[in-house]
């Protein structure tokens, strides 16, 4: 007993650090006697500054690759006309570039700003207190993921479409690496801790009057702190989860049309090379539609999005298709692909709305329930103050 009485005192921090919860920067900063910014570290800094000149350079050599004339058609023409399948978009899909630059931006940003910098989706303050973390940390894949992408887009430009299909699925592979780290470290309740809650307030809206008594040791979350918390999601989602999950979603399409692109030369079969667009279109309906409902902890709502964009860049070409097109696919064929492509497009946009939709009522209804908890807490707590209803 006398050396637990000597023991080092327990403190708020120890007790808040002693379970598998993340180590942010705080609690690094708490445990020393002289606080400590992590990211003043020369690692931190140094990558920092290596995933900002990474991404001002893809940037750069990216949008230069893509830049398309007054008649709206690229640059090489020569290099477009001779890739032309039944996957190949208008010129104008290669647009989202600039959207996702863009995105990725806000991401690089996100690294600057004191209120994002110590996110665990982000992963400084991981990468600064363990060293050696082997987890696939945004920060550290980013790079590898600009020189990939600039692998892609500098080969198919240059006509080499084996490589360009080999920087595709590089790409890839580091999106699904970031996103499956974000989804693991995500903070943000699934639908079924929601729908939990919606069970518990039921239950506790019918039990006796007994165990209502009890509400004075439940403490629910203020209105001020729950809309802080949305409002914090959502600035985390938009600068750190939807910069991945979009490029994810249009990468995985250009996947497969580099694929098609590959057959289509290897293999002058145009009934192949039908069956071959037909299922990758319906891969990328199942993609789409499973990543964007089924997912219940991240809201991958980008993932969609980017392979709707692509869809309606293959319906709005086939329209009009280009003559490689015309001379070797039927009318049947390009119909069919061409309606495939906007039904896909539309039923993966409308799985989008759907959950948005399903996400905000979720939200709404735990919320709601809150605030009626509370006044329920304030009419028991008044019920005490009153000296008649002691006597009820």
């Amino acid at each position: 007993m006398e050396m637990a009485s000597e023991s080092t005192p327990v403190t708020d921090d120890y007790i808040a650090h002693t379970d598998k919860s993340p180590v942010t920067a705080d609690y690094i900063a708490h445990t020393d006697e002289s606080p400590v910014n992590v990211f003043e570290d020369s690692r931190i800094k140094t990558l920092r500054l290596i995933n900002a000149l990474s991404y001002a350079l893809t940037t750069v050599i990216s949008l230069g690759s893509i830049h398309t004339s007054v008649n709206d058609e690229y640059d090489d023409y020569e290099v477009w006309i001779t890739n032309q399948t039944l996957l190949s978009v208008a010129p104008y899909t290669q647009y989202i570039w600039y959207l996702l630059f863009i995105l990725q931006g806000l991401f690089i940003a996100a690294s600057f700003l004191p209120a994002l910098w110590s996110s665990g989706l982000l992963g400084y303050n991981v990468l600064a207190a363990q060293a050696g973390y082997k987890h696939s940390l945004p920060v550290v894949h980013y790079p590898a993921l600009c020189a990939s992408t600039l692998l892609m887009m500098h080969s198919a430009k240059l006509n080499f479409m084996f490589l360009a299909f080999v920087g595709s699925c590089a790409s890839t592979y580091f999106l699904v690496s970031i996103i499956k780290y974000q989804l693991d470290n995500d903070t943000t309740p699934s639908e079924e801790d929601a729908f939990s809650e919606i069970t518990k307030w039921f239950q506790g809206r019918g039990a006796p009057a007994a165990s209502t008594l009890q509400l004075d040791d439940v403490e629910s979350p203020s209105p001020i702190d729950e809309n802080n918390k949305l409002k914090d999601r959502i600035q985390q989602y938009f600068f750190l989860k939807l910069p991945f999950e979009m490029y994810a979603g249009y990468n995985l399409a250009l996947n497969l049309a580099f694929l098609n692109i590959i057959i289509h030369k290897l293999i002058g079969s145009a009934v192949v090379n039908v069956v071959l667009a037909t299922v990758s279109l319906l891969a990328l309906l199942g993609v789409g539609c499973y990543v964007t409902w089924k997912e219940k902890k991240g809201l991958c709502y980008g993932v969609g999005g980017g392979l709707a964009w692509y869809m309606f860049g293959v319906f709005f070409q086939l329209i009009s298709p280009s003559n490689p097109v015309s001379m070797t696919y039927s009318e049947g064929a390009i119909a069919a692909a061409k309606y495939m492509a906007i039904i896909f497009a539309n039923i993966i946009l409308s799985t989008v709305v759907l959950r948005a939709a399903k996400n905000v009522i979720n939200y709404n209804v735990v919320h709601d329930e809150n605030d009626d908890e509370e006044e329920d807490e304030d009419d028991v707590s008044s019920g005490y103050d009153n000296p008649g209803f002691a006597q009820v």
